[in-house]
């Protein structure tokens, strides 16, 4: 797959994965368990599409390091999120998971737009 196709597929799905995430999450919060359930099972399909495009884009970028550190920070953001649903769901804090959220975000964004 041409890295244009493979990047613009992983950009979309990135952008389809965080509007999923926080539908799932206002889900959650207004008790509607069943759709809630159903997002969050779209939401682990997305989370390993963006896996493979990702490992398709490192492997293009022939494991340059700032690519695998990208990678390595967005495993750790679809870990925050991951983990967001399941705590919220069982009636747990997620503060904590809150602030790793926005610092993987944050940090993904900046590692993915070139501003380091």
């Amino acid at each position: 797959m041409p890295y244009a196709a493979l990047y613009h597929t992983h950009a979309s799905f990135w952008v389809l994965t965080l509007l999923l995430f926080f539908i799932s999450y206002f889900l959650l919060r207004g008790n509607k368990l069943k759709g809630q359930k159903i997002t969050h099972m779209i939401l682990r399909l997305f989370f390993v599409i963006m896996l493979l495009t990702g490992l398709g884009l490192v492997i293009n970028l022939k494991f340059m390091l700032v690519a695998v550190i990208k990678m390595l920070v967005a495993i750790w953001l679809i870990a925050a999120m991951e983990l967001i649903l399941v705590k919220g769901r069982k009636g747990e804090s997620t503060g904590g998971l809150w602030v790793q959220f926005l610092i993987s975000i944050i940090a993904v964004l900046v590692i993915g737009y070139g501003f380091l």
